[in-house]
């Protein structure tokens, strides 16, 4: 292993799990105990050819049949209930960490259409598991982006919220007190994840990107810290995403990955370009975010292929630095991936 990756693994998992989480009030044993990837990380992988039209339009039955197929196959219980509760428990305000970048071009189609549908399905299986709408609190960077997504902001507490860490994309925002460190940086974390969720939800979509390459779970906690502007350099690996995913605190509240793979942007990302919208019909679960965003990457370049594009895989460096970090599995042949066509 390069001296610059063992200084990674020194500063994400040392610092991060003594350091910031006193700061966190976490015990070392409890950021321990967070989840971790077995010998093989499984990803369920849920497809329909009709859920989702060219032009972005949902089919939201079929998309909740796909969810509730997701995660009762990768939990391996017979009902969504049980399933979710696997995840969250009734007692629990879940935040559900969506990423609306880049929805400039598409506000007010029905490319947008997938996000909202998303988050119903999501909500749907949590009600089963016995969790009111007071405690979901679906949230994202900015505001503005949310609202370029179709979202309507609602920060009224007795029903489900849909909040941000700030108003506009350029603001300072509203981020908790206690620092982690980050590479050579520190960050703060949303104060909507520090103070007011117990548990997270990460519903992730994949993209290209014009800095990491490629953006799906990993790069959207790029949206939960304070300093992302800072962590661009190298396909944002200098220091940068790899380092954010060992902050304790997200590893400790993030409990599953849901991967919105119905719209997939295979160029031009992260701006949502109507010329590199393909509709894919894919809804992926997973607990792992280093094998849900390899299996993703996987399932882009396909479509690249297909569209004779040369791959972006090998110039996509954080997941496989992210795996070195000890945060999930990277390679595909560490991933137990189960595919269901429905």
């Amino acid at each position: 292993m390069s001296s610059r990756r063992q200084f990674l693994k020194q500063t994400a998992l040392t610092a991060a799990g003594l350091a910031a989480g006193r700061k966190a009030g976490l015990a070392f044993g409890d950021w321990l105990s967070a989840p971790r990837p077995a010998d093989k990380s499984k990803v369920v992988l849920v497809r329909h050819k009709s859920v989702v039209d060219a032009a972005g339009k949902v089919q939201n039955d079929l998309l909740q049949a796909m969810l509730d197929r997701a995660v009762t196959t990768f939990t391996g219980q017979s009902s969504v209930g049980d399933s979710w509760r696997r995840f969250v428990a009734p007692e629990d305000v879940v935040g559900l960490k969506i990423n609306t970048l880049g929805c400039q071009d598409v506000r007010g189609t029905d490319y947008t259409q997938h996000f909202s549908a998303v988050i119903g399905a999501v909500a749907a299986g949590l009600r089963k598991a016995g969790i009111v709408d007071k405690n979901m609190v679906v949230w994202d960077r900015s505001e503005e982006e949310m609202k370029e997504a179709g979202l309507t902001i609602q920060p009224d507490a007795g029903s489900m919220r849909f909040i941000a860490n700030k108003v506009s994309r350029r603001d300072a925002g509203d981020y908790a007190a206690a620092t982690y460190p980050v590479g050579s940086l520190t960050s703060r974390v949303s104060r909507i994840l520090a103070d007011v969720c117990t548990s997270m939800i990460n519903i992730a979509v994949p993209k290209t990107h014009g800095g990491a390459v490629f953006t799906c779970s990993l790069k959207n906690h790029y949206g939960t810290v304070d300093n992302p502007n800072r962590m661009h350099g190298n396909n944002c690996t200098n220091p940068g995403i790899p380092e954010v995913n060992a902050i304790p605190i997200i590893r400790q509240k993030q409990k599953v990955v849901v991967g919105d793979a119905l719209l997939i942007v295979t160029e031009a990302g992260p701006r949502w370009d109507r010329r590199f919208i393909r509709p894919y019909g894919g809804v992926l679960v997973g607990t792992d975010p280093v094998a849900v965003d390899a299996v993703a990457l996987d399932i882009l370049d396909g479509l690249r292929k297909a569209d004779s594009m040369e791959p972006i895989a090998p110039r996509v460096p954080h997941i496989a630095l992210a795996d070195e970090l000890g945060l999930g599995k990277s390679r595909l042949s560490d991933i137990d991936l189960v595919t269901i066509n429905l």
